[in-house]
């Protein structure tokens, strides 16, 4: 794993108010990946106190971000497509895996799942990304 990659997202993740009060933390990053997770609370679930299906999709967009950052560009994104396939509930953790699926010149496409402590698919997601401008990458 690149350290230095490491360090770099953890700051951008840092810069965010609002991922930083959801608390993704990234585990492994390299070129075109990332796996990270979110430790469940009360303040992130629904009514029926599952984890929000909006703080899921979160999860998914910033982790694919950064997954569609590691390749060299800054990104925003285009379209995003989540499929809430279970609940996240009765889990400590969600987990995130995030990996670059197709990385053009303006777009990079990015597939997302989400599973639970068991390893349960709770989500996939896919994410269209238009590449803005490059990154200083050292």
């Amino acid at each position: 794993m690149d350290q230095k990659m490491l360090q770099e997202f953890r700051e951008v993740l840092a810069k965010n108010p609002f991922v930083e009060k959801i608390g993704i933390e990234i585990l492994e990053i390299r070129t075109g990946y990332v796996f990270s997770r979110v430790k469940t609370k009360k303040e992130l679930e629904n009514i029926y106190e599952d984890m929000h299906g909006g703080c899921l999709y979160t999860i998914a967009d910033n982790m694919a971000g950064i997954a569609a950052s590691t390749c060299g560009f800054y990104v925003t994104t285009v379209n995003g497509s989540i499929q809430y396939l279970r609940a996240g509930r009765n889990t400590e953790y969600i987990f995130c895996r995030a990996e670059v699926i197709k990385q053009g010149k303006t777009i990079t496409a990015v597939h997302v799942e989400l599973t639970d402590d068991n390893d349960m698919l709770l989500n996939t997601a896919e994410f269209t990304y238009f590449n803005l401008k490059e990154r200083a990458v050292s």
